[in-house]
């Protein structure tokens, strides 16, 4: 706010104010009058009257010098002006209406949204236009969508564009929105009437540019901003899984743009459907941490965590992945249950797999016999152990099947396996034929060892300190031979004996893997099972290959609107794209990439048609939207760039001269008053 003058030349009339002076100076009685006789009482009764008379005349001097000022002042022409005012709607004829329809417009307030108030504000200010002022219309989130096409004088179609707006999940591009209607006023001078709640940090900054050239061509940006009062919303940040007690934690972060202290009850849910509710406290316009503990056994995917907010409900989930928590749920065929459990063909296998019992080593068992075999849920048993099934020719669909779909199966031959009943089963996916079993020793010797392995390779990670001559005690007295093979492409031998017989082999088939361990599981074959390098290597076989598709599944994270690419392993090409219902969504292909571009957020899966999943997407919207402070005002950016289009001003001169005779009236009347000089 600033005081300026029309007339300052004016001011030289001041020397006007003078004139109070000298009349009041010639009044003054003499100073060197000597008192007589009985003149002294008078002299005592003219002091008591002279004391009345001076704060009278002081106030008479003072009512006539400010008439005397203020009356030069209105000669001066003094003006009060200030900016920050919105321009008047002056009815120009063209008139493009912009309306904000990003994710904040979604904030509710008093009952509606903030996108409500702004179509009921904009439908009133067509229907109230003087026939004949053509709109335009231009609905903007992460684009400017120009609804009209042109300036129309049809009201009824702009009232109906206007109707059908909704708010998006993407951020607000006003940059775009006003270069759209700069565009629509074909660069003649118009008015662009905006109505947003100018939230965010960056989006009036980003459009300052443009409005400048709107302001060049003679047009103007009228802002209506719709806000809250005040603003509030709950958000979460982040969130991610960590280590911890039991199954790990998940630590997020919920961020408040309220003034208030909010309370808000959090939901944690897992891929596999469990949920974890937990209690949070957010400081105003702060944020609060909050950590909650994962079950020992968890599918792995993508989770989310969702805090209820009623004031903006679109951005109140985050998705986040999740690993496998734990190994699957292994099946193991017990191909020789033996008359005790100790006979058990699998009886040291289950000591290996839960040395302590129950669960504590995360690894959760279901024995069958191959008649149990139906029992196989390949959305829960990634892992399963063949130990010495003698035929295998009924399982053998359901296997290959399973391992084309990403299980992996481990198979620990012995007595009664015959090559010819595995071939048949399992030809199509074995790494090389079975041929017969042969003697590397005899019982009453030293079994043959095993050489020791290269520990690059991720199975032998934990005897890379140490542990590797551990392997080298395992030895074997019989194997099961195979028909020769190449290693490279699919096949990999990780384990042989130092007579260069083959004792691990793997073969990767898509996103699964069939592995022989050309001995067997018990002691009828091999000292396996009394080494110590047995618990440690068949736990980490499990929890290597009994995770989700050996590990090999990709994970993304994104934006709404971001564009998303996955590349596809060597021989894939039919793949399939579910979004977060489980529903197909679009997708592109480019070479060997998936091109996937989320419209909402959510848990994105892309996969192999009818086969395994090949990566998860995790798909959040922008959190710059969720900030719904308004922090910039389009109305201050346009008054930096033209100052004159948002300033105001009084004219003070008629209230000056007002005054300065209000003031001479006042001294007129002090005047007349007994005792008191004109």
């Amino acid at each position: 706010m600033s005081l300026g003058l029309l007339a300052p030349s004016a001011l030289g009339l001041m020397v006007l104010l003078g004139l109070p002076v000298l009349a009041h100076l010639t009044r003054q009685r003499p100073t060197d009058r000597l008192a007589f006789g009985a003149m002294l009482l008078v002299q005592r009764l003219v002091k008591r009257l002279r004391r009345r008379r001076s704060l009278k005349d002081r106030l008479l001097f003072a009512l006539r010098l400010l008439a005397m000022l203020l009356a030069l002042l209105a000669a001066a022409g003094p003006q009060l002006s200030w900016t920050g005012a919105v321009p008047d709607f002056e009815g120009s004829g063209r008139v493009v209406l912009v309306v904000d329809t990003s994710m904040s417009m979604a904030l509710h307030d008093g009952g509606s949204t903030l996108l409500e108030r702004a179509k009921a504000a904009a439908s009133t200010r067509v229907r109230s236009a003087p026939d004949g002022v053509r709109f335009g219309l231009v609905a903007y989130d992460a684009a400017a969508r120009p609804l009209t096409g042109e300036l129309t004088a049809d009201k009824g179609h702009v009232l109906a564009q206007i109707e059908a707006l909704e708010t998006s999940l993407h951020p607000g591009d006003l940059r775009g929105a006003l270069l759209e209607a700069r565009r629509m006023l074909e660069g003649e001078p118009g008015e662009v009437v905006l109505y947003s709640d100018e939230a965010g940090a960056v989006m009036v900054p980003h459009a300052t540019e443009e409005i400048g050239r709107l302001v060049e061509a003679g047009s103007a940006v009228l802002p209506e901003p719709v806000l809250a009062e005040p603003p509030r919303n709950l958000t979460v940040l982040d969130a991610v899984y960590g280590d911890g007690l039991e199954g790990g934690q998940v630590t997020f972060r919920v961020q408040s743009y309220g003034p208030d202290t909010a309370e808000t009850t959090c939901e944690v849910r897992l891929p596999d459907g469990a949920s974890i509710a937990v209690f949070v406290t957010v400081p105003p316009l702060g944020e609060a941490e909050a950590r909650v503990t994962v079950p020992r056994e968890a599918r792995g995917g993508v989770a989310s965590v969702r805090c209820e907010d009623p004031d903006l409900p679109l951005d109140d989930t985050r998705w986040f992945h999740l690993p496998q928590v734990g190994a699957s749920r292994v099946l193991v065929v017990d191909g020789d249950p033996g008359d005790t459990p100790t006979q058990s063909e699998i009886y040291f296998l289950e000591r290996a797999l839960s040395p302590w019992g129950g669960l504590k080593s995360g690894v959760a068992l279901d024995v069958v016999s191959p008649k149990g075999f139906d029992r196989l849920d390949r959305d829960v048993h990634r892992l399963v152990f063949l130990a010495n099934v003698a035929d295998p020719v009924a399982l053998g669909p359901a296997l290959r099947e399973h391992v084309r779909r990403g299980g992996v199966v481990v198979v620990a031959v012995g007595d009664n396996v015959t090559p010819e009943r595995y071939a048949e089963a399992l030809g199509p996916v074995l790494p090389a034929p079975f041929r017969r079993i042969e003697a590397l020793a005899d019982r009453g010797e030293d079994p043959v060892p095993l050489a020791l392995p290269e520990v690059d390779h991720p199975l032998f990670e934990p005897f890379a300190r140490g542990g590797r001559e551990g392997l080298a005690r395992i030895g074997a007295w019989r194997v099961m031979t195979l028909e020769p093979y190449a290693d490279g492409g699919d096949v990999h031998t990780l384990l042989r004996y130092v007579d260069g017989m083959p004792a691990l082999v793997e073969r990767r088939v898509g996103q699964g893997a069939v592995l022989v361990w050309t001995s067997t599981l018990d002691d009828g074959w091999t000292n396996l099972p009394f080494e110590a390098a047995f618990l440690p290597l068949v736990q980490r076989l499990v929890s290597l290959y009994g995770g989700e598709a050996l590990g090999t599944v990709l994970r993304r994270t994104a934006v709404v609107g971001d564009t998303v690419e996955v590349e596809l392993e060597e021989g894939v090409r039919a793949v399939d794209v579910l979004g977060p219902l489980g529903e197909p969504v679009r997708f592109s292909q480019s070479g060997s990439s998936v091109l996937l571009t989320p419209d909402r957020p959510g848990a994105y899966e892309v996969r192999i048609t009818d086969g395994p999943t090949l990566a998860w997407v995790a798909v959040n919207l922008d959190t710059e939207e969720s900030d719904v402070r308004r922090t910039h005002s389009v109305a201050r950016a346009e008054a930096e760039l033209v100052p004159e289009l948002f300033t105001r001003h009084r004219d003070l001169a008629l209230p000056a001269l007002m005054g300065a005779l209000a003031l001479v009236l006042a001294a007129a009347l002090l005047a007349l008053r007994p005792g008191v000089p004109a």
